[in-house]
């Protein structure tokens, strides 16, 4: 199929004339747009598979790395919807029709809302267990998770349930989804629920001591999280037919995928560099940081050098790693044989 369609390009510049609106038409910026940002997120999608391949290495395994793949795995459906839902490509004759699926579980459900919320989790397992001295595991700590993602789906259901008219709606003759009001209002505030609950897990852990830069790292991701979410929430609300106008809709998915982006390569560039470029030697100078914050025996590190590489071996054959299993926040964490001390 040629991009972009000009037969319907016009009919939808004539029909938007009529309903007294002014219509960009997709051209070349919007294919640019797609292009730029499938190349991009192909690029993260290899970056992802080093990441659960190389999980077990320490420095790595102390970000949380299968919670971020799994935050990745998210914001690929949230720019999914978002192409769909933007306006940046052709709905007629496809499956992107059905907005509910890709407008209401693509890009809110599945995208936006677990995106968030998976990094609420990674902050919440940090303040457990560096704040609170709890591990990441049981009952008290998954029931919170199971009733917060259980709301979230109960909301697609819903939305999904009403129907069409409630929900997202397909505009035939502009060739758009349409979310309703409600909608995009249920929407942005589970997302500023979410994302007030976040910095205050941030604000609650800053004076934790640590020998990595989460608190410094959690700060940034506020931030970039709020970045995406006061843009998102300006231009929906204030501009609801932002897919009409090219400039609008451009920016809303650039934002979008820059916020994600350089979030992604801010917490896991580092160690994922230096675990396939500088393994040995990063392991060492991660191990001798350690150890001059006196955490080795916390972490249970050996303190000779020539313990590295054995060590880092170990560590990726093991089931149960060497260091401190309360800071391998995908692992399953043993209050009992751990105990951080703070000032």
């Amino acid at each position: 199929m040629v991009f972009p369609n000009v037969e319907l390009e016009n009919s939808r510049v004539l029909v938007a004339e009529k309903m007294g609106l002014k219509l960009d038409p997709r051209n070349k910026s919007d294919l640019a747009v797609v292009v730029l940002v499938s190349t991009i997120y192909s690029i993260d999608l290899i970056s992802a598979v080093f990441v659960i391949l190389f999980r077990k290495y320490p420095p790595l395994r102390s970000k949380c790395p299968l919670t971020m793949v799994a935050m990745f795995t998210a914001s690929i459906f949230w720019l999914i919807g978002d192409l769909q839902t933007n306006g940046h490509v052709t709905l007629r004759g496809s499956t992107l029709t059905d907005c509910r699926v890709w407008s209401l579980w693509s890009q809110v459900v599945l995208g936006v809302f677990c995106s968030t919320t998976l990094l609420a989790v990674r902050s919440y397992i940090f303040y457990r267990v560096f704040t609170q001295n709890l591990p990441a595991k049981g009952l008290q700590f998954l029931l919170p998770l199971i009733v917060y993602f259980s709301c979230l789906f109960i909301i697609g259901i819903v939305f999904t349930a009403v129907g069409p008219s409630r929900s997202a709606e397909y505009v035939p003759a502009l060739d758009l989804c349409s979310l309703t009001h409600a909608l995009k209002v249920t929407t942005f505030v589970v997302l500023w629920i979410t994302d007030v609950f976040t910095c205050l897990i941030t604000w609650k852990t800053r004076n934790i001591k640590s020998s990595f830069r989460e608190v410094w790292e959690m700060c940034v991701t506020c931030l970039i999280v709020f970045i995406a979410l006061i843009t998102n929430t300006i231009i929906r609300f204030k501009h609801p037919l932002y897919p009409l106008n090219r400039h609008f809709r451009i920016a809303l998915t650039l934002v979008d995928a820059a916020c994600i982006n350089v979030l992604w390569w801010w917490i896991m560039a580092k160690p994922l560099y230096c675990r396939i470029f500088r393994r040995a030697e990063y392991l060492q100078e991660w191990t001798d940081k350690l150890c001059r914050d006196g955490m080795q025996r916390e972490y249970q590190v050996a303190a000779n050098p020539g313990d590295y590489q054995k060590q880092e071996a170990e560590s990726l054959q093991a089931s149960e790693p060497p260091y401190n299993p309360h800071y391998d926040a995908d692992a399953q964490y043993s209050s009992s044989r751990v105990s951080f001390r703070y000032n």
